[in-house]
């Protein structure tokens, strides 16, 4: 006999719900013969907390492909705010030029909880060598021409980006964008096989893990001038607004999805000198 949702376990009822909100994004976006509208299911695993690759558009044939890995306390629970955050990236990439774009949301790894887990690279480690593996397939199914390809970190993802980037030749792409970065795993971005002026950085003044928590024990903070590679314009609040609608935050990332400059903002400026710490205080 079938379970019915209310007979499972925590765990489980979790994942369900996380397979539930898939199954709305993806009748919802039925595109009807347009790669552009369609969701593609590139990967599940409910194993653990979960993890789900999903992409807006078909990044086998798009002429500009993007890789949005999430960062800390993300599971198949909250999928549906991942879609909807790619889905706004696409959006933005394509009023900007980008027509043909895919952007896929990246919870390949075990994200952090929110504990001691996020101030070491033990998570990143293991996942920045998946995500190396994931950008290179996409390079090798992709169809036709080259596409312009950009990977974009959040949070602990950034973290994750920084390591799948800094080893095994790098994650071959064009430009690199973190936002609310609290470190890359490395001290600069000539550390990260590509070119440092396009790997872009984005914070916002009032991001507690990019003003406080970035620099510490995850490698430089890459919005610092010290970094060496570029910051772009924020005008956003907190830690989560990086994809408001309407926002030059938003419409920043867009431009850099297809291959155009975005905006440039000011390098983030510590006052003082600041000590290395054994261990995290955020």
């Amino acid at each position: 006999m079938k379970k019915q949702s209310g007979e499972l376990g925590v765990h489980d009822q979790r994942q369900y719900e996380g397979l539930q909100k898939l199954q709305t994004a993806l009748d919802k976006a039925d595109g009807g013969g347009d790669d552009n509208k369609r969701l593609y299911v590139l990967g599940i695993d409910t194993k653990g907390d979960g993890r789900a690759l999903v992409s807006k558009g078909n990044p086998d044939t798009a002429h500009n492909v993007a890789v949005q890995v999430p960062g800390t306390d993300n599971d198949l629970v909250n999928l549906d705010e991942q879609i909807e955050r790619v889905d706004r990236l696409q959006k933005a990439s394509r009023q900007r030029g980008g027509d043909s774009t895919a952007v896929v949301s990246w919870l390949g790894y075990d994200a952090p909880e929110t504990d001691a887990s996020m101030g070491t690279t033990g998570r990143a480690d293991p996942a920045g060598g998946d995500l190396r593996s994931f950008t290179h397939g996409l390079r090798e199914s992709h169809q036709g021409e080259r596409a312009h390809m950009t990977v974009l970190g959040h949070s602990y993802g950034s973290t994750v980006v920084g390591v799948g980037a800094s080893h095994g030749g790098g994650l071959d792409a064009d430009d690199v964008v973190v936002v609310g970065s609290p470190g890359m795993a490395v001290d600069h971005a000539k550390d990260l096989n590509m070119d440092p002026d396009r790997v872009w950085a984005g914070w916002a003044p009032d991001d507690i893990v990019s003003t406080d928590a970035s620099g510490k024990t995850l490698g430089e903070n890459p919005a610092e001038k010290e970094f060496g590679g570029k910051v772009f314009d924020v005008d956003t609040s907190g830690h989560g607004g990086y994809w408001d609608k309407g926002s030059e935050s938003l419409a920043n990332q867009g431009r850099i999805i297809a291959g155009m400059p975005p905006g440039e903002g000011k390098y983030r400026v510590h006052p003082h000198p600041r000590p290395k710490t054994e261990g995290p205080d955020w």
